[in-house]
């Protein structure tokens, strides 16, 4: 014959015990029931990707928009009188008198500004294999080289970092195009070189037992491509400093018999 255990039995810990159950039976209180009715899950209908080329947001980063300095940087009204300038001179000259809608304007930029207006191409490398050192020797020989014939140089230079860098200016192309430029016209106006961090050290193993430590270097390089309206504007601004340079001559302005020093009176 089976005895039935007491409730102190079956749970001696009296785990529960004191709690007040509410009107839906569960152990929490009101406020943190569960609604009685169930709400409806939105399913979102999510296309598959199965190539990088369909990853829209992959894209938007791997290609941004282009980013034009005149149809951003300045009011429409300085557009305007910008482009009207540059129309007229093939590049920007300060202060000239252009009109607009019966009013005449002249607009007035310091040199940063108009560096910044003039089209111009930015291009950022990934990680390289090199240093510096070495890194500088190619730029330099590309320094005021044209574009196409940079390209040209870096395919049959025999340095090992000429390779990334024919592939980040043909780059350039591609972005230039993108941004209603002329390749034709572009030509390397800076570049400069930075080390990458995250340098890796690891053991060089050497003959008869001997070993030391060799330093793997990384660096980034940057290239800045401007057009031919910053040649002439350039060429303009040396022609004028020539012409405001005063006209040598042997003889001089001072009086050709001096002060004696003396008193006159």
């Amino acid at each position: 014959m089976f005895r039935l255990a007491s409730p102190r039995i079956l749970n001696p810990l009296r785990l529960g015990a004191g709690l007040r159950f509410n009107s839906s039976g569960s152990l929490f209180n009101e406020v943190s029931s569960a609604p009685a009715t169930s709400q409806p899950v939105e399913s979102e209908s999510a296309e598959e990707i199965t190539s990088p080329e369909q990853d829209a947001k992959l894209q938007a980063y791997l290609h941004p928009s282009p980013f034009l300095a005149v149809e951003s940087l300045i009011s429409p009204l300085k557009r305007e009188l910008y482009n009207m300038n540059v129309k007229k001179n093939g590049f920007f000259i300060n202060n000239q008198t252009m009109k607009l809608d019966g009013a005449e304007y002249k607009l007035s930029l310091s040199r940063q500004e108009i560096e910044a207006l003039e089209p111009s191409v930015y291009l950022r490398s990934y990680r390289i294999k090199s240093s510096v050192k070495k890194t500088n020797i190619v730029l330099r020989a590309l320094k005021n080289m044209p574009l196409k014939k940079a390209i040209t140089q870096l395919h049959f230079l025999q340095k090992k970092v000429a390779r990334p860098l024919a592939e980040m200016l043909e780059r350039g192309v591609d972005d230039a195009k993108k941004m209603g430029y002329n390749p034709n016209d572009l030509y390397v106006a800076e570049s400069w070189v930075h080390t990458d961090g995250q340098w890796e050290k690891r053991p060089e193993f050497k003959g008869r037992g001997r070993s030391g430590v060799i330093l793997h270097r990384y660096v980034s390089v940057r290239f800045l491509l401007k057009s031919k309206q910053t040649l002439n504007r350039l060429k303009y601004e040396e022609e004028q400093k020539l012409l405001k340079r005063p006209v040598w001559n042997n003889i001089t302005k001072t009086k050709l018999i001096g002060n004696s020093g003396q008193y006159k009176w």
